[in-house]
């Protein structure tokens, strides 16, 4: 699966969320900071399309300017063909 992901954030920092834009619907803003990294966001059902996103880290007072992402998520790999048997 692919997933968003960014570094955890220095503590001193005091993140407490990150919102996401750019992607269709955009998610449910706060996105909590994970364990693992600083967010980290499944995009596995993210149609394919070339997509422009930005995510910004924020505290109790503000968020930080948005850091961009751009990537393309390709199309189905097409059908097999010539499909037999061999023995």
């Amino acid at each position: 699966m692919p997933f968003i992901v960014c570094d955890r954030p220095d503590p001193e920092q005091m993140v407490e969320y990150y919102t996401i834009a750019g992607l269709p619907g955009d998610p449910e803003s706060p996105l909590s900071a994970s364990i693992e990294y600083g967010v980290k966001y499944d995009i596995s059902d993210v149609p394919p399309g070339t997509y422009n996103i930005r995510v910004s880290a924020c505290n109790q007072w503000r968020c930080s300017l948005p850091s961009p992402l751009d990537f393309t998520v390709p199309d189905e790999p097409s059908i097999p063909t010539n499909i037999r048997l061999v023995f």
